[in-house]
């Protein structure tokens, strides 16, 4: 069987199409955005957590695998941010900063 190269044009560009859609979410696609809405609802500034939520990508799974905001209950975030902050080098405000974005995204 001859292929043409409009068989070939249009398989590439079918594939081109269709392996995006299956490819997994990245960690930012899948990690829920600071909204103004998550803001009122914990009294916390966008900005704090907006920075929460880029700290969180950038540090929270480099030792394991990332863990959703609302995988973990808000109860436990307390318990564990504190010592995995630590062990990233976080400052005690970039602490606050992610913990805060966890809890409102926990509650979201």
């Amino acid at each position: 069987m001859h292929t043409t190269g409009f068989q070939l044009f249009f398989s590439f560009a079918l594939l081109s199409v269709l392996l995006p859609a299956c490819t997994p979410q990245t960690l930012d696609q899948k990690t829920p955005v600071a909204t103004a809405e998550m803001a009122n609802r914990s009294k916390q500034s966008l900005d704090t957590l907006q920075t929460g939520r880029a700290l969180y990508i950038a540090h929270c799974g480099r030792c394991h695998e990332h863990q959703l905001p609302a995988s973990v209950s808000s109860e436990d975030w307390h318990i564990v941010a504190p010592g995995m902050a630590w062990n990233a080098g976080l400052n005690q405000g970039d602490e606050r900063a992610v913990l805060a974005y966890l809890l409102a995204a926990t509650s979201h």
